[in-house]
């Protein structure tokens, strides 16, 4: 019941709209339709004369006379004798006859937008067909005079109900159409909602991102967020945001895999996912906890931690160091945190957040760091600091994350609802059950707000 009603909810917006538009488009040309009636009459067909008894209730003389007032001759006759601009077929098209089984009562019909004419036409397919029964197959056959008792039988036809008019029109019947386009529109909106459904490749939830990471989702960020500074470091604030970051941050401290290490990976199928964005936040959170913090930028091809932790300057990067020539305490960068305060007092105590950067470099450049390198790098930093945050390359785009997720004690892979897609899923988790990684847990980014946890 949960999937079938996050399909619902999902795909609500179709439902309504596919539905509504139908309904729109059939009451405007339900509307715009000139009023039908219909009038009819019974006719009864009996076969005498001879030496047999009356034949009532033939089926086959039931529907032998229903195809010959059906036809062609007679349709010419009325038409001929009421001076209609038709023809015998388009007439024929607002003739209806019926019969019940075993019945030698013919149901006849006749539809029009006229209520006069539609009676008159009746009367007069009455008086026609009756008139040509009695020519042709009744007693003004050309073999009628001469018949005796033992002459083959003939056949009549008598009006037993007149032609009169049925008191409703018969169409529009706006009640009974639109009861029926807005079903119609409701089961097509499913059956595109369901094909949308099936070609619908992305990661939707935390179902999908836990079945096709296979790692489980240690947070999620509210839509929105993707590219947001945290507010620790004068960001917009945003409570459902500092509250994700919360309950990440303690996830991050009180699992059991927390006591394996400092070294916290941030990484990515692909770029605009939020990498950047969680690396961040989560610093920035763990610095307001308490802790001292290094955040380090490691995606050289596209560096955006200083702008979103709102470092100014140049400063030192991490692709200065990477060949063992930089000092790390001066390249470290100190960030100022935003701390409430009261009366000219922070309201609580903080810890130390310092940043390293990177700076771009060209594209198609070799990879800057080798084992080796990220392993003395991550010595060095983890040393210093309770917690390292490293921002790292998107894994399916580089291999410059390779190296960076094999030091690391944990990785925590950033997938956008909606975005990132379950084939790339499948792939970050190929690529990392290849290099041994086993330590990696999932942050959604543009979650709805029904999916965050808060508490208010």
């Amino acid at each position: 019941m949960r999937t079938y009603a996050g399909f619902l909810r999902r795909h609500l917006w179709l439902l309504v709209i596919m539905t509504a538009a139908t309904l729109a488009t059939t009451a405007v040309v339900t509307f715009r339709q000139d009023s039908v009636y219909r009038a009819t009459m019974k006719l009864v067909v009996t076969q005498t004369g001879g030496t047999s008894q009356p034949d009532i209730g033939s089926q086959k003389l039931s529907q032998t006379m229903s195809n010959l007032l059906e036809s062609d001759v007679v349709a010419s006759t009325v038409i001929r004798r009421l001076s209609l601009d038709t023809t015998p077929t388009e007439l024929l098209k607002k003739l209806k006859v019926s019969f019940k089984p075993d019945s030698s009562v013919l149901d006849v019909s006749f539809d029009s937008t006229d209520k006069q004419v539609s009676v008159a036409i009746l009367q007069e397919f009455s008086r026609s067909f009756q008139r040509l029964v009695d020519v042709r197959l009744g007693v003004e056959s050309g073999e009628g005079a001469r018949r005796d008792s033992r002459a083959l039988p003939v056949i009549v036809a008598t009006v037993f109900d007149p032609p009169h008019l049925s008191p409703e029109r018969v169409s529009p019947n706006p009640a009974r159409t639109l009861a029926f386009a807005g079903a119609l529109g409701l089961v097509a909106a499913l059956m595109l909602a369901f094909v949308r459904e099936s070609l619908d490749s992305g990661i939707r939830d935390r179902n999908d991102a836990e079945k096709w990471f296979g790692a489980p989702v240690l947070g999620t960020l509210p839509k929105g967020s993707v590219g947001q500074a945290p507010p620790g470091v004068g960001g917009r604030e945003d409570r459902d945001l500092v509250e994700a970051m919360r309950v990440l941050s303690a996830n991050l401290q009180f699992s059991a895999i927390a006591a394996r290490g400092p070294t916290i990976l941030v990484t990515s199928a692909e770029n605009e996912e939020g990498k950047t964005t969680v690396a961040a936040n989560l610093a920035v959170e763990l610095a307001m906890s308490g802790k001292d913090v290094i955040c380090v930028d490691a995606d050289t091809r596209r560096p955006r931690l200083h702008v979103n932790l709102r470092l100014v300057g140049e400063g030192k990067s991490l692709t200065n160091g990477a060949g063992g020539s930089l000092d790390f305490d001066s390249a470290l960068e100190a960030v100022n945190l935003v701390v409430p305060s009261q009366n000219g007092r922070p309201l609580f105590r903080t810890g130390r957040l310092r940043a390293l950067r990177a700076v771009p470099v060209a594209p198609g450049s070799p990879g800057l760091y080798t084992r080796d390198v990220i392993r003395d790098l991550i010595e060095t930093v983890s040393s210093q600091a309770d917690y390292v945050i490293v921002d790292s390359p998107p894994l399916l785009a580089l291999a410059d994350a390779f190296p960076l997720a094999l030091q690391a004690d944990w990785v925590l892979v950033v997938a956008r609802l909606d975005r990132t897609t379950k084939q790339k899923a499948g792939a970050v988790r190929t690529t990392l059950d290849d290099l041994g990684v086993r330590n990696v847990s999932v942050v959604l980014t543009d979650a709805p707000t029904r999916d965050l946890y808060h508490y208010s």
